[in-house]
């Protein structure tokens, strides 16, 4: 993710390419700030990110700036602990919490699989359920449907959904990236919550990207379980593969499930 150093961090502006929502009023995606937080936080430590978790406080809206700023609170000699705050008018739009770094000769192990879906060439483009500005984020990724989508509430299955992502653009497939993706557990749920209505809105309250290794992929597979939903919030997870089956990531998301649906865009 390109961001501008400033004094005393760093700092973006929310494109269109960055936000989502309705065209009236459009606001930064929360998986780009969570990218952003990771990216800056790796260019001020100079360190990869073990972990990162970020708590969405407020809508950054679309044509605003967004300030960074990284605060390293124990940096050892290995493993770096940091705090980042994005602001937007002096006011905190997302706190995250990160750890960075490495250790030599660390064993590497890998205890689960990808699901068993088509290759992405074989999966159908999920449509688009939700309102999207001209030119915005979904504008610029491709997601195509592997397994779970639309299905019914009482399926056996249900709440096992499975899709190919890829950005469009040229955009590498790193940490800030795979955290973008990794934010796509909400719509998940809303469509999981869904009906011959539409899918319920949802909003994220959280995201957590645990990393593990990066592969050359053209696309990641999102392997995603949701766990349930009680009381206006659902929790769901998702695992992040490239298409050699190398797990890269694993994400998981609290949300505030809305009293409306949406409606196909």
């Amino acid at each position: 993710m390109d961001l501008a150093p400033g004094g005393e961090g760093y700092a973006f502006d929310v494109a269109p390419l960055r936000s989502v929502g309705p065209e009236a009023n459009p606001f930064m995606f929360g998986g780009i700030g969570l990218g952003a937080a990771v990216a800056a936080a790796e260019h001020n430590t100079g360190r990869a990110t073990v972990w990162a978790t970020a708590q969405y406080l407020a809508f950054a809206p679309r044509g605003s700036r967004v300030a960074i700023d990284v605060a390293p609170l124990i940096s050892g000699r290995f493993t770096t602990q940091a705090r980042v705050t994005l602001r937007q008018d002096q006011r905190d739009i997302i706190v995250a919490g990160l750890s960075l770094g490495a250790r030599p000769n660390a064993p590497r192990s890998q205890w689960v699989r990808p699901s068993a879906v088509p290759p992405p060439e074989d999966c159908a483009l999920l449509p688009m359920r939700w309102a999207s500005p001209e030119g915005g984020l979904f504008s610029r990724m491709e997601v195509r449907i592997a397994k779970g989508w639309d299905t019914r509430p009482d399926a056996p299955d249900a709440g096992h959904m499975v899709v190919w992502m890829r950005p469009t653009a040229g955009d590498p497939i790193d940490r800030p990236m795979l955290a973008l993706m990794g934010d796509f557990v909400p719509a998940s749920i809303g469509n999981a919550l869904g009906d011959g209505g539409g899918d319920l809105a949802v909003n994220s309250l959280d995201n957590c990207v645990r990393y593990l290794t990066l592969a050359e992929t053209d696309y990641v597979l999102c392997d995603i379980h949701l766990q349930g939903a009680s009381s206006g919030f659902a929790h769901g997870q998702m695992l992040l593969y490239a298409q050699d089956g190398t797990l890269m990531a694993s994400a998981s998301q609290s949300v505030i499930v809305r009293g409306y649906r949406l409606q196909p865009a």
